[in-house]
């Protein structure tokens, strides 16, 4: 097993591949959607993508820019994606007219949510039932009472800028890292609808970070809180139990009885009150078996998703390193998706106006493929 799991300690390997999941969650994204207009060819937009991946791929590779890295072209950048980025919360004029319903679909469930409503069992103007669960609608509250929760992406965008700062000091590492989020055509495409698949993700890359930093030599020091933040974030995406098993599982090993207990107690507290807000409302238990986010928020087959949770536990046991919890965040996240979208491609074949693969899903790997490139450009650097 040490020998398979070799190549994940090699800094120049993983930075290759987690920029290649990045290179083609994006691509697909533009192959997707650039075929939609007619404006430009895909031909010249997919050779224009090329060049330009190219060459953030090699930025650090050449050493007339090496004088532009400071700390104010960093802030610089922050600052003009982040007002970009509000410009494009307002692009959709008249979302009804667009085959786009995340922004609704969020809109009428927290409006349902705060009035003590049940929201699985209503449709949005495409037809289509909401999944959330309530970690993630706890989380996006505060942007729908702001009027527009397509601010969440703007937040989660400055979120991650903020981890970046903290985490990497280098400013060549901080500056491709943020400008890599920024320019993502998955990211730009959630800002746009008001989605807010991407951003459960960079919440929990954000708390896995600040929480090595802050209990670097014991995860468990504070127990309690962190049952609450784990049964919070455990609430936002299905998904989101890989990366958090990769990250707690061993310092749960090994850390005490006691505080085992206080950190179940407390997750189990947080995930029966939260589940308890959108659950009770049910008509019946008729109702809420068919209706109901445990079943509607699964991205992919229960026994794979299984399997995959198993792999998570098993990678566990390999982490040494803060670094390595976001490479193997990065490439099960990636795989699991992988497999969702093959179950698409079996189910529904392949149409590029329709069904050309579920591209959102595959962006959740995102925040972990790009932290995760940057831990190993940093290695690679101090190696240098």
């Amino acid at each position: 097993m040490n020998r398979l799991l070799k190549p994940v300690k090699n800094n120049r390997l993983n930075g290759s591949l987690l920029f290649a999941v990045y290179f083609i969650v994006n691509l697909l994204f533009l192959t997707k959607y650039g075929i939609r207009q007619s404006f430009v060819p895909l031909s010249i937009l997919a050779a224009v993508f090329f060049v330009a991946n190219a060459f953030l791929f090699s930025l650090e590779k050449w050493p007339q820019l090496k004088k532009i890295w400071t700390g104010k072209l960093v802030y610089i950048l922050i600052a003009f994606i982040g007002i970009a980025y509000i410009g494009l919360c307002h692009v959709m004029k008249d979302p009804y007219k667009m085959n786009i319903d995340r922004w609704q679909t969020l809109e009428f469930s927290l409006e349902y949510w705060f009035k003590g409503k049940y929201i699985y069992d209503t449709p949005n103007f495409m037809g289509n039932l909401s999944s959330y669960l309530p970690g993630q609608l706890a989380l996006s509250g505060i942007f729908y009472f702001l009027g527009n929760v397509g601010y969440l992406q703007v937040a989660a965008f400055l979120l991650f800028s903020y981890t970046v700062l903290v985490e990497f000091k280098n400013n060549l590492v901080r500056f491709k890292a943020i400008l890599m989020l920024g320019v993502s055509l998955a990211y730009i495409y959630e800002v746009v609808c008001k989605s807010d698949f991407i951003s459960s993700f960079i919440i929990v890359a954000a708390f896995m970070l600040f929480w090595s930093r802050r209990f670097k030599h014991d995860y468990f020091q504070k127990p309690v809180l962190l049952g609450l933040c784990t049964g919070l974030l455990c609430l936002t995406r299905s998904v989101v139990v890989i990366p958090l098993i990769i990250f707690l599982r061993q310092p749960f090993i090994v850390t005490s009885w006691e505080k085992k207990i206080k950190f179940g107690v407390s997750f189990l507290f947080m995930v029966s009150v939260l589940l308890a807000t959108v659950l009770l409302p049910a008509k019946s238990i008729d109702h809420l078996l068919q209706y109901n986010p445990l079943i509607l928020q699964g991205q992919s087959n229960k026994f794979v998703m299984l399997f995959f949770v198993v792999l998570a536990v098993i990678a566990a046991f390999y982490v040494k390193k803060i670094e390595t919890v976001f490479y193997f965040s990065a490439y099960i996240t990636f795989l699991v998706m992988l497999c969702f979208v093959g179950e698409q491609y079996l189910t529904l074949g392949i149409s590029y106006q329709n069904n050309f693969f579920s591209t959102t899903y595959l962006a959740g790997c995102l925040p972990f493929a790009v932290i995760g490139y940057c831990f190993a450009l940093r290695n690679n650097l101090n190696e240098n």
